[in-house]
């Protein structure tokens, strides 16, 4: 059996009623669609902080937000917790993350191999730095 492919998109304030793939008439998403229509779609869900970043990581790393001491969008979170990308490389994937994660702290991986894209304010931070010494 081949290993399967795994993306895990997580959007905020995205409600899945506003969706095609649960049953929205409106709503066009062809691409988010297809890969419904291919892969896994959850039906139930359960979100355990409802700030941005003790969401995520408590959703990486499968620990209650007050487990790691994340409370709200500052919190640090610690490079000594694991997380699925941990686990998933070593089970040998290539691990790759794009898009806001709000990592405060020197991590910004946390077990990824990769990242593409950074948050929005260390992206135009980078960008000022770069035009200051042209």
């Amino acid at each position: 059996m081949s290993t399967p492919n795994i993306l895990f998109i997580q959007a905020d304030q995205m409600a899945g009623p506003a969706l095609p793939m649960y049953g929205h008439k409106v709503v066009k998403t062809p691409n988010l669609q297809r890969l419904s229509d291919r892969g896994a779609t959850f039906l139930n869900a359960y979100c355990n902080n409802p700030v941005c970043a003790p969401s995520r990581f408590s959703m990486m790393s499968g620990q209650l937000s007050s487990r790691i001491g994340a409370y709200d969008n500052a919190s640090e979170f610690l490079a000594s917790v694991p997380t699925f990308a941990h686990y998933l490389r070593d089970l040998g994937y290539k691990t790759c993350l794009s898009g806001k994660m709000h990592f405060v702290g020197p991590d910004q991986l946390h077990g990824f191999e990769e990242r593409i894209t950074t948050d929005g304010a260390v992206s135009l931070m980078q960008t000022s730095l770069r035009i200051s010494k042209l």
